[in-house]
């Protein structure tokens, strides 16, 4: 059976600019890894959600850490997501 990664977290506020981005971002991620489980998190709707790792939005956090504050581009997201299948 394969195993599912970890979940990728991706903070957003609704209406900010950067965070329309990133929810066509986690789309994209979803279609080309699909083990790995992609959750939105609106802080307006759940303000405690990232306490204590999320100062900015959007923000991408895989297990407990944050991998990227703002928007990465493709390329930084296809290596990044190389590196977590490779050490999966």
């Amino acid at each position: 059976m394969e195993r599912t990664l970890e979940v990728l977290k991706v903070f957003i506020i609704q209406g900010c600019l950067g965070c329309k981005r990133a929810l066509e971002l986690a789309a994209w991620v979803r279609g080309i890894s699909p083990k790995l489980v992609v959750e939105i998190i609106d802080l307006a709707l759940s303000p405690n959600a990232g306490r204590n790792m999320v100062f900015a939005v959007p923000t991408y956090v895989y297990d407990t850490s944050a991998v990227f504050i703002g928007n990465p581009s493709e390329v930084q997201l296809m290596t990044w997501l190389d590196k977590i299948n490779r050490d999966d």
